[in-house]
């Protein structure tokens, strides 16, 4: 670790992809800053002060994370993500987005980041085929160079029809060369959209509940997971099952879901 990054404590660009693609990756959603739990879902939030956004690199880099996804576009609450003057733009905020372009840097230089396009829990911006057609292409083509992979939504089937996840999913493999994933919940993603690379798992409970489920049942659903998916061919990741991933239970599911065949897990060992 530099010295500069010692100071700052942890400096994004140390998040480095392995060399020979060793897996699996290494994310951790959750994060604790300032005595109150986080998420990286909002590192592009202008809501989040940048004395907090260093505290979260910090405790990314410090618990050996490789992989760090968030959102992109999104609306309201802490989570209010916009890349555009108006809600559904034209008119792009240049001021922001340079801000967002020094955040995303590290990922041109081996930081494993991955942007996630939509945010869960807003029917209105589902239904608006306009802005999708619109947002998406453009996303993918400015995202496309710092990212590993793109997240076409968070928690994708609570908003998104399996059509118009296909839609999106068919639009970002038009305009970037990268993996495609969507993150959600495996009862309601069933079957898979077509053309999907990889998906989130996101595991049947509140990850408030961590602690009623052991590292076995967590496996367990891990398992059935990876064999349905890798019926269509798709990848998984794991990212949100204990909102403390660093707690005791939560190191413990961790280091039994990194003994199977998945491309990442969610929290430190």
């Amino acid at each position: 670790m530099s010295k500069l990054s010692r100071k700052k404590g942890g400096d994004m660009s140390e998040m480095k992809a392995t060399t020979g693609e060793t897996f699996p990756k290494k994310s951790c959603l959750f994060v604790p800053i300032d005595g109150k739990v986080d998420s990286t879902w909002r590192y592009l939030s202008e809501k989040l002060s940048e004395d907090k956004r260093q505290k979260m690199i910090a405790q990314q880099v410090a618990w050996g994370m490789d992989t760090m996804i968030f959102l992109t576009y999104g609306r309201g609450g802490d989570c209010d993500i916009n890349p555009f003057v108006q809600t559904y733009g034209p008119d792009v905020d240049y001021p922001k987005v340079a801000r967002w372009m020094q955040r995303l840097e590290p990922g041109k230089h081996g930081a494993n980041l991955i942007p996630c396009l939509f945010c869960d829990d807003d029917p209105e911006t589902a239904r608006n085929v306009n802005f999708t057609n619109y947002y998406v292409p453009a996303a993918c083509q400015v995202l496309g160079p710092y990212s590993r992979a793109i997240c076409a939504g968070l928690e994708m089937t609570e908003q998104y029809s399996k059509s118009s996840m296909e839609h999106i999913i068919q639009i970002c493999h038009a305009n970037t060369d990268k993996p495609v994933l969507i993150h959600a919940q495996w009862d309601m993603v069933s079957p898979l959209p077509a053309g999907l690379d990889g998906l989130i798992f996101e595991h049947p409970w509140p990850p408030q509940d961590g602690d009623k489920h052991s590292a076995d049942e967590t496996a367990g659903i891990g398992a059935m997971a990876i064999d349905r998916a890798g019926q269509y061919g798709v990848a998984v990741g794991f990212n949100e099952y204990h909102i403390k991933p660093w707690s005791t239970r939560g190191r413990e599911m961790t280091r039994e879901l990194a003994k199977l065949p998945c491309f990442m897990t969610g929290g430190p060992m």
